[in-house]
């Protein structure tokens, strides 16, 4: 993994984060990459404590504060409670960035309705439950940045057997336009980040069954590392990206081009 700063290492000193979905995966890189630009961080998780508190322990490296709390987005009492905490922790929240998903698989003739229930629960009802509480606050401040997490399946639609994440994740980039709309008089920047396929513990099965069928549909010819997705979060987050909104920035070498 490169290591080097994509960013001036102060860029985001005195801003608070919170990312969910932050002690694994791409959300992990994302809290590495906000603390590394000076960003108080607290990082969400569900279940893998372990893994949260080792993320926290390297970005406390780069960054004042890193706190990890634990959360089931899909839970709205849980995820209010985790916002309320998050800002007893740091005093504001500047940045929230939704990272937190769940990638099952299988085909539709074989898709279990829990299965289909849980997967929006997560990824679509738990962003729409941060996103709610921390408007609040944001409106009170009249400034800040919610970045949520969409994908490739968004607007491809799912190829092998994913179709209630793809589900999820249209609704994750509708629900983000629509945010830009309502809080932007309130001078808050609303966008999401798709990736296409990111090597992640989450995708490790799929690449290493199909690698080479993945890497065929991809113009770069190879496959995302999560790191090339935190760098998007940090300009969106940066002043640089004050004048966006409302966005869905693709991060999937060429995959597609919507």
């Amino acid at each position: 993994m490169d290591t080097r700063p994509t960013f001036r290492t102060d860029v985001l000193s005195q801003q608070n984060a919170v990312v969910t979905g932050g002690s694994r995966g791409i959300g992990r890189s994302v809290v590495l990459a906000l603390a590394q630009a000076g960003a108080n961080v607290i990082v969400g998780y569900q279940s893998r404590a372990d893994a949260a508190q080792d993320v926290c322990a390297q970005a406390t490296e780069t960054s004042n504060k890193v706190v990890a709390l634990r959360v089931d987005v899909a839970e709205a009492e849980q995820a209010d409670r985790f916002i309320n905490t998050s800002v007893e922790t740091l005093g504001s929240i500047d940045i929230l960035v939704n990272c937190a998903g769940v990638w099952p698989s299988a085909q539709i003739w074989e898709l279990e309705e829990q299965q289909w229930k849980r997967t929006l629960r997560v990824n679509l009802d738990g962003t729409f439950h941060t996103c709610r509480a921390v408007s609040r606050m944001m409106m009170q401040r009249e400034a800040g940045k919610i970045i949520n997490f969409s994908s490739v399946a968004a607007v491809r639609g799912a190829q092998s057997g994913h179709a209630d994440y793809a589900a999820a994740k249209g609704g994750v980039s509708a629900l983000t336009r629509s945010l830009a709309n309502e809080l932007g008089p309130y001078g808050i920047n609303v966008n999401g980040v798709a990736p296409g396929i990111v090597r992640t513990d989450m995708t490790d099965d799929a690449l290493s069954d199909s690698s080479d069928a993945y890497v065929a549909q991809i113009p770069l010819g190879r496959i995302g590392s999560p790191e090339e997705c935190a760098g998007l979060v940090v300009f969106l987050a940066s002043p640089a990206g004050d004048y966006i909104s409302g966005q869905i920035i693709h991060v999937n070498g060429g995959m597609a081009m919507p």
